[in-house]
């Protein structure tokens, strides 16, 4: 597996950023369940550094070396088309909605985490996300982060700008077979796309089903409002989304 390269200068590198408003993002509170390591373990998923037990399945060759599943988690989104490739690259994103409904994700908050880790899970995942290109394969009408909707022109400059990405990496990938690991800084050079700062980093494998997915990078600014809860809390809310073990 090609090991992460972040020293490519950034001189030579074509990054298209999409941009959305957030002029509503922040009427749009962001609700957390706080937890330990160990009761997120209890979700199946865990975190290398912290007291949790690793599981058998490593999201190391996926890019995150720090997060493992279990085989219950696995199994459940196997049920609905996912891999242990794309399940990782979901839960590795920077994501708290739905890009199709905009209805909030049930996130999981771990405080023990550093803030310089990602210490934010989501805890279902859309179905759109089963061949881990959200961007190509998802009705993209909300923001994954912010929760705005997309305006129609953005919303179709976006879409024509993934369907270009598919098929100029596919085509790369047919042409020239590239396989691992490689940040968003590298995907211009390899693969001849431009490339997004909407992703974090991109998985060449032919265990996914487009021979390519990527994690998505939340992007920078100002943070939504944030309440954090506890998982009984959350539970009684009446509009709250469903965690997978629900």
């Amino acid at each position: 597996m090609k090991p992460l390269n972040t020293n490519v200068a950034l001189a030579f590198i074509c990054v298209a950023h999409i941009h959305v408003s957030t002029a509503n993002a922040q009427e749009r509170k962001v609700t957390r369940i706080q937890m330990t390591a160990n009761e997120l373990s209890g979700q199946g998923i865990a975190v290398r550094g912290t007291a949790a037990t690793p599981f058998p399945n490593s999201c190391q060759s996926s890019g995150n070396a720090r997060l493992s599943v279990s085989n219950r988690l696995l199994e459940h989104f196997k049920a609905q088309g996912f891999t242990l490739e794309s399940l990782c690259l979901g839960l590795s994103s920077n994501i708290r909605f739905d890009p199709e409904t905009g209805r909030q994700l049930p996130l999981a908050y771990v405080a023990e985490i550093r803030r310089d880790q990602k210490n934010e899970f989501p805890l279902n995942l859309p179905a759109c996300f089963r061949n881990a290109v959200p961007y190509l394969e998802c009705k993209n009408t909300f923001h994954t982060y912010w929760g705005s909707r997309w305006e129609e022109r953005e919303r179709v400059e976006n879409s024509r700008f993934w369907q270009q990405f598919d098929a100029t990496v596919r085509q790369e990938i047919q042409k020239n077979p590239i396989y691992g690991v490689y940040k968003f800084q590298d995907i211009s050079r390899v693969f001849k796309a431009k490339a997004s700062s909407e992703i974090e980093w991109l998985l060449s494998s032919t265990a996914l089903p487009r021979g390519y997915g990527y994690a998505l990078h939340g992007p920078e600014g100002e943070d939504p409002e944030v309440e954090n809860v506890n998982p009984g809390t959350y539970r009684v809310k009446p509009d709250r989304a469903r965690l997978w073990s629900d």
